[in-house]
């Protein structure tokens, strides 16, 4: 059997609050993802799914456990250019073209094999922003700006790509939209993605699994399979078969609402 692309095995992270007092963001969590698979992580405000994925990135350390992604550290994962992470803001720098922007991260990267990267004209084509590469951020709309972060991160083509929550500012029909374009991407590039969420409803429709977490102290409380066909069509989410799954979430967050307010 093939290692899984991340593993995360009693990972525990606390800080210490201007009060003195201490908040403890991760306990003893432990989370398995598989190659090639679209795990979304959703729980209440406070539970520890952005400190998560920052420690995915390398972004942050453990106070104890271990983080592997394809069997190395998030640092060294990092250094080689095996992951891609899409923030909530696109953080796009405003001088330069969307063209250009996509196209940073393989400049600055000179080690990267170029022949087996995507072309990014393609990528940003296949997004829809074709008729965008010359545009500089501030002419696009929010939307338009969060799917050109999408489409950099795609542009060295990473084995894991971590996104927190970047659909969070859009309006439901652009969210709608962006959701299509990111399966579309992820089903050509294959990328194993964790995709941190408030939505149930996108958490449905994007993934394989979902991993429900509860807060005070944050923890893994139920992994969920979604077990619906791709792609995920218009008429399967409005099936009953969709929303047996967001009931199912829906109860799991409702009971770790209750379990946070109860401490």
């Amino acid at each position: 059997m093939p290692a899984p692309a991340i593993r995360v095995d009693a990972v525990r992270r606390h800080y210490v609050l201007e009060d003195f007092t201490e908040l403890v963001a991760l306990h003893d969590v432990d989370l398995t993802v598989p190659a090639g698979r679209f795990v979304s992580v959703i729980g209440p405000s406070g539970c520890g799914k952005s400190t998560l994925l920052r420690i995915m990135a390398g972004l942050e350390e453990p106070d104890a456990g271990t983080v592997t992604l394809g069997g190395v550290s998030p640092t060294e994962a990092a250094a080689d250019k095996r992951i891609g992470l899409v923030p909530q803001a696109p953080a796009l720098l405003p001088w330069l073209s969307v063209l250009d922007n996509v196209r940073l991260p393989r400049r600055v990267n000179r080690g990267a094999n170029k022949a087996d990267l995507p072309d990014p004209v393609a990528l940003l084509e296949r997004a829809g922003l074709g008729d965008a590469l010359h545009q500089l951020p501030h002419q696009l709309s929010g939307g338009m700006q969060q799917r050109a972060a999408i489409v950099r991160a795609f542009a060295l083509h990473p084995e894991v790509l971590l996104m927190d929550e970047p659909f969070s500012a859009l309006d439901e029909l652009t969210r709608e939209s962006l959701q299509e374009q990111l399966l579309d991407l992820w089903s050509q590039l294959t990328a194993t993605v964790v995709f941190v969420t408030h939505s149930v409803s996108e958490a449905v429709r994007l993934s394989d699994q979902v991993v429900v977490m509860a807060p005070k102290p944050g923890r893994v409380v139920e992994t969920v399979d979604i077990d619906l066909p791709r792609p995920r069509t218009a008429d399967l989410i409005r099936s009953p078969e969709f929303h047996d799954h967001e009931i199912v979430l829906r109860e799991l967050l409702r009971w770790s609402y209750e379990q946070g307010a109860a401490r």
